[in-house]
């Protein structure tokens, strides 16, 4: 083998090392990643929503469509004993409003969000995980304080599948009772790449108005999501995610039921970076 050849096949040789070394990581993409105690990561995500609510009455048919930039930045840090607190704080950006669209998100600062986890590890394939989060009503934006709180159990196969089932509740101080989720993901690390597959349903209450009566409801909610690693502390993805919501409402003069659906459609990106 000539030099050249042999500096070449050193060179190929060294470059698969890297390449093992690095997808060895465990991606902060997975569902099993958590922070290591004082290790800190930041999750950046840039997201455009795209909104259609459509409302069809005996007296009203309308339908309106919007779109947003959400900005959205945490800071999380890992603590001894398998727990972990972070912040984050978000940003909406209107692309295009539309006054008559009643459930597309207003634009400005949202108030900040605290949240704490912890980790369970029940043998080698099993991990038990509880996430708490509150958002208190500083003022950023008027509305309430809303609270959170979810338990996940995530499997670990050898082949690099992982999957995680999770409950969620999500309830306000306003008094409108609580949000339950059910949350499921598939996820498969293929070498420097990790791939996310997402589905979920919430349950969202009655609520009795001084001018009618909204039905209890769901929605249900799906997406993808594709990662790649560029180095020991660098990671970025995109996602696609869809989501669909129908209630009734019922206006107490002369009992007219108006029908109305919100249909989601996001498309994003992401970076997560270690420290």
């Amino acid at each position: 083998m000539l030099p050249a050849q042999k500096k070449f096949a050193t060179f190929l040789f060294l470059l698969g090392l890297m390449h093992f070394a690095v997808a060895d990581e465990v991606s902060p993409y997975s569902p099993s990643f958590f922070l290591k105690p004082y290790q800190i990561e930041s999750d950046t995500n840039i997201d455009n929503i795209r909104t259609n609510y459509t409302i069809n009455s005996p007296a009203l048919k309308n339908s309106a469509n919007s779109i947003n930039n959400n900005y959205a930045q945490k800071f999380s840090m890992g603590l001894p004993y398998n727990f972990a607190v972070g912040i984050s704080e978000l940003y909406v950006q209107s692309v295009i409003s539309n006054p008559l669209n009643i459930n597309a998100a207003t634009p400005g600062f949202k108030n900040p969000v605290i949240s704490g986890a912890k980790l369970w590890s029940i043998n080698s394939g099993v991990l038990l995980k509880v996430l708490g989060s509150v958002q208190p009503n500083l003022g950023v934006k008027a509305g309430v304080s809303t609270y959170n709180l979810g338990a996940s159990a995530i499997f670990i196969s050898s082949d690099g599948w992982e999957s995680s089932i999770g409950v969620n509740e999500t309830t306000n101080d306003a008094g409108y009772g609580g949000a339950p989720s059910i949350l499921g993901t598939v996820s498969k690390q293929v070498g420097l790449y990790v791939i996310n597959f997402n589905v979920g349903v919430t349950r969202f209450p009655s609520i009795l108005m001084t001018t009618g009566y909204a039905a209890s409801s769901y929605l249900y909610s799906g997406g993808v999501e594709i990662s790649r690693q560029f180095s020991d502390r660098v990671w970025a993805g995109v996602n696609y995610n869809i989501g669909s919501n129908q209630y009734t409402y019922t206006q107490n003069f002369r009992q007219l039921p108006f029908n109305n659906r919100t249909l989601y459609n996001a498309v994003g990106a992401s970076l997560k970076v270690l420290f």
